[in-house]
């Protein structure tokens, strides 16, 4: 158990996001949404502390609702809607659609492989414009006994301004028992995946989740994160609550 903490936090030290506002903080796992079912999740996440170079940090509320819907065995379609509080205002922020595959089981690979493709629009909350953007996201997980590990090594980036990020995100999780486990998860932006920026320009936050699975049909996951640059969230809070729902006849 001790090796696999270790290696953990090798795996993460080496996986050094702008500031940026954030709506959907989720490691993916490989398994696609189930053929004929589809689970809608709604992700809330708040910073009581934002960044610590930003001195107007309004500490908004941002509310996703998240729709996936399992096409075949190996594939699915998700749906996006971003919200923003702040203030007591409401605000709609945007929408992605993003469609995934996963390597199936039947050609036993040592890890389990899947492809994300995420693209759509956001609202920049300071001047109120559109921007198109996109997401590519391969994701690599694998259970070891009671322990779980994913990385997400993603490429993100704007249609509009052609700036490209990397943006990796890794969790370990320890399944204490069939209804709950306990982990650390990471997400880091660097900059351009070519020419890291600065440091301190960079998004690096670390966070202790707990997974709980009391039911099938439902999903629940509470985390506290930390950051550790002058661009990242300081503290963020975030909770994901889904509810899977079968419609084959």
């Amino acid at each position: 158990m001790e090796k696999i903490l270790i290696s953990f936090l090798l795996l993460v030290s080496v996986l050094t996001v702008r500031a940026q506002e954030t709506y959907e903080v989720q490691v993916y796992s490989s398994p696609t949404t189930p053929k004929n079912s589809t689970i809608f999740e709604l992700h809330s996440n708040l910073s009581p502390n934002g960044p610590s170079n930003e001195t107007n940090f309004s500490h908004p509320l941002h509310e996703t609702l998240e729709i996936t819907t399992g096409i075949t065995d190996n594939f699915e379609i998700g749906f996006y809607l971003f919200d923003r509080v702040n203030d007591g205002k409401y605000n709609y922020m945007g929408s992605h659609i993003r469609p995934r595959f996963t390597v199936p089981t039947s050609w036993n690979w040592y890890f389990g492989t899947s492809i994300s493709l995420e693209s759509g629009f956001v609202k920049d909350p300071l001047t109120n414009e559109f921007d198109t953007d996109f997401e590519f996201r391969p994701i690599f997980d694998k259970t070891i006994g009671k322990n779980y590990f994913s990385l997400n090594p993603t490429i993100d980036g704007s249609f509009k301004t052609h700036e490209t990020t990397f943006s990796p995100n890794v969790k370990y999780s320890y399944n204490v028992n069939p209804k709950y486990s306990l982990g650390l998860e990471y997400y880091g932006s660097t900059g351009n995946p070519l020419k890291w920026d600065n440091y301190n320009l960079q998004s690096h936050l670390f966070y202790l989740v707990t997974d709980l699975y009391l039911d099938p049909k439902y999903e629940f996951q509470f985390g506290v994160g930390h950051g550790t640059t002058e661009s990242s969230d300081q503290w963020n809070v975030k909770l994901i609550v889904g509810n899977r729902v079968s419609w084959k006849k």
